[in-house]
């Protein structure tokens, strides 16, 4: 049945006469059942970004149901919700949403209990042209004390090509004195109970005014990044998804980028102190996402050897998962400990103290715009300069170190974007990331030989399979190829970046900032 418009009444107390109004207009009510409701989605909020409802029912069954479709995935457990996407049945269905969700977890956003019953309208024909669902008395643990859910939520929707009895029926409700607006009962009664349904979006992107002194842009720059930090943090310890590390990872690496750049706006004392507690935390969450990151690809690498290769290959993945918890068991110690308790905390108290600290740097009262064009075309420059002299010999590390520059760059555009104009900006970090992609293809593929080399090294004082060494030998074989593949083509994507039409985007997108 392809839902139309939804139009959500709002009673809140007992109403006579509703029951009758739609009765009146040959609304057939099924029996009332009680029936628990709970949205998920992703800790970002995919699914509510793309218009998708993804909702549990608890009833007579358990399903999950993709609102406004008709496809129920089937497969799961009666009383377990899914945790990610893959733990559903295998189908269509689990495609879309993979798509979406891809490695984050499914976490419940909302949950209503309430009891339900639905009434709908046929034609002639019996199909259904119109529905109204009723919700009484809906609860929530979720809401706050201040809060009280309505006694009563009808949810009338319509059907594309007969939305006439749908609004007949409004109408009438409306008649009793019931007041109509758009919208779906969730998302009102979530409202009520103080639940975001968008999920928390990690943007390192906050307004600013190019005139306002250097200190204090750079400071809303970090506070904004030390949010993000910390919304991140218990989900990294709990391994909540992959998702949770990278997103904190690139959050400190983006703080300490800043930091580096702008330390002659900063208090020097500030400086020194963040530079070591974010240098120490940010190179604990290295090993534990590198790890992350070949587990994740694990598949991509290995499909290609066939399945042979990747049934022996078993006992590598193994020893890859126990370094893995290994390392994640490390880094979550130090982030439980009190070192990073206290990092955080003290960088708080610097941050609330930066506009008005007595010992400021000495570029603190400049214009924001000014030191941000500055340090944006020193960074570009270093860039450009850089790789002008990696040839085809140079070593890895020198390339590696190439990626850092453009990382930089790139934190910088995105910590203050909004000084920027935004056309020429976009066309520009395309042109960066084309760059960056390439970089961090060869990077990664760096690592994972590396760590391959290891584990060949632990395999054979084990007493590996034949079957394993080999298959190890063409897995290696195969990344090493990925390596050689892009290094060979930075220098076609450097000579992309390297060009009059980067330089025109670049000066356009530094047009509205004071020089």
């Amino acid at each position: 049945m392809p839902v139309g418009l939804t139009t959500l009444i709002v009673v809140e107390e007992d109403h006579r006469g509703v029951v009758d109004a739609l009765t009146d207009l040959d609304f057939r009510f099924e029996t009332a059942t009680p029936e628990s409701v709970t949205v998920l989605d992703t800790f970002d909020g995919r699914f509510h970004r793309n218009g998708l409802w993804l909702t549990l029912h608890e009833g007579q069954q358990l399903a999950i149901v993709l609102d406004g479709d008709d496809v129920v995935a089937t497969g799961i457990e009666p009383t377990k919700a899914p945790r990610f996407v893959r733990d559903l049945a295998p189908g269509p269905f689990r495609s879309r949403l993979e798509a979406i969700a891809d490695v984050r977890a499914l976490l419940p956003q909302l949950r209503i209990s309430a009891t339900r019953t639905m009434a709908a309208r046929r034609d002639d024909e019996g199909r259904v042209v119109a529905t109204a669902v009723f919700l009484e008395h809906p609860v929530t643990d979720q809401a706050t004390a201040t809060s009280t859910l309505p006694a009563l939520v009808i949810e009338v929707r319509d059907v594309i090509g007969a939305r006439k009895s749908a609004r007949r029926a409004v109408e009438a409700l409306e008649n009793l004195g019931l007041v109509a607006v758009d919208g779906r009962a969730l998302t009102h009664l979530a409202g009520i109970a103080g639940v975001d349904l968008g999920g928390y979006v990690s943007s390192a992107t906050v307004p600013l005014d190019q005139a306002m002194p250097a200190a204090e842009g750079v400071r809303h720059v970090l506070v904004n990044l030390a949010d993000s930090i910390e919304a991140n943090w218990q989900g990294t310890i709990d391994h909540v998804d992959p998702e949770f590390l990278h997103d904190l990872r690139i959050a400190v690496r983006r703080t300490r980028s800043v930091i580096t750049q702008t330390k002659r706006v900063l208090p020097p004392h500030v400086v020194s102190e963040a530079a070591d507690g974010f240098g120490w935390l940010g190179g604990l969450t290295g090993p534990a996402r590198d790890l992350d990151v070949y587990l994740i690809e694990w598949d991509d690498y290995v499909r290609p050897l066939g399945a042979t290769a990747t049934a022996a290959l078993a006992p590598i993945r193994g020893l890859l998962e126990q370094r893995q918890a290994a390392a994640h068991a490390t880094l979550d110690n130090a982030m439980s400990s009190a070192a990073a308790a206290a990092l955080m905390q003290r960088w708080r108290s610097q941050l609330a103290e930066i506009a008005s600290h007595e010992h400021q740097g000495p570029h603190a009262a400049r214009p924001l715009g000014q030191v941000v064009r500055r340090r944006i075309t020193r960074a570009q420059e270093k860039l450009i300069d850089r790789g002008r002299l990696i040839t085809p010999d140079t070593p890895a590390e020198q390339v590696h170190d190439l990626r850092k520059d453009a990382k930089k760059l790139r934190y910088l555009l995105e910590c203050f974007g909004s000084l920027l104009a935004d056309g020429p900006r976009k066309q520009f970090v395309k042109r960066l990331k084309a760059l960056q992609d390439n970089l961090g293809e060869h990077q990664d593929a760096e690592v994972h030989v590396a760590l391959i080399r290891e584990i060949a090294s632990d395999l054979h004082e084990k007493a590996a399979t034949t079957d394993t060494l080999l298959a190890l030998g063409q897995l290696m074989e195969r990344l090493e190829q990925i390596r050689i593949a892009a290094r060979a083509e930075f220098a076609e994507q450097f000579a992309n970046y390297d060009t009059s039409a980067t330089e025109h985007a670049f000066a356009a997108m530094l047009d509205f900032l004071d020089s």
